[in-house]
């Protein structure tokens, strides 16, 4: 593995308990992807030209509810940055190698999708 990519997270609420982690993933080859999806659109985005990805990360801008991707027929809301750490997140997605959006926003929107993976599986 050439590329190692550090990750870490903290939730915590208000006057209440939190959750943190960190770590690092040792990964062949990384990609940054940033893409611009007009509004009323439905576009295909190419992830990977193979399914061993161990990071996944697709942050929405901005949020909402009528931004989407399709997995197994089913459309998954990007209300919120979406962060799949491991190859046992990343699997939730069915080996995707592309995922399709649909921009019902009213305004144009901006996918920023981050990705770990193996290169020679």
């Amino acid at each position: 593995m050439g590329e190692k990519i550090s990750w870490n997270y903290v939730a915590q609420a208000l006057n209440g308990p939190s959750l943190s982690a960190a770590g690092d993933l040792e990964v062949d080859a990384y990609d940054k992807l940033e893409v611009s999806i007009a509004d009323s659109v439905t576009q295909q985005i190419d992830l990977v030209p193979n399914a061993d990805v161990s990071l996944l990360i697709i942050n929405p801008q901005p949020p909402s509810a009528d931004l989407s991707y399709e997995v197994n027929g089913n459309d998954v809301p990007l209300d919120g940055p979406q962060v799949f750490i491991g190859a046992g997140a990343v699997s939730l997605l069915g080996g995707a190698t592309s995922l399709t959006f649909t921009n019902n926003t009213g305004a144009d929107a901006v996918i920023e999708i981050l990705i770990g993976r193996d290169a020679t599986p």
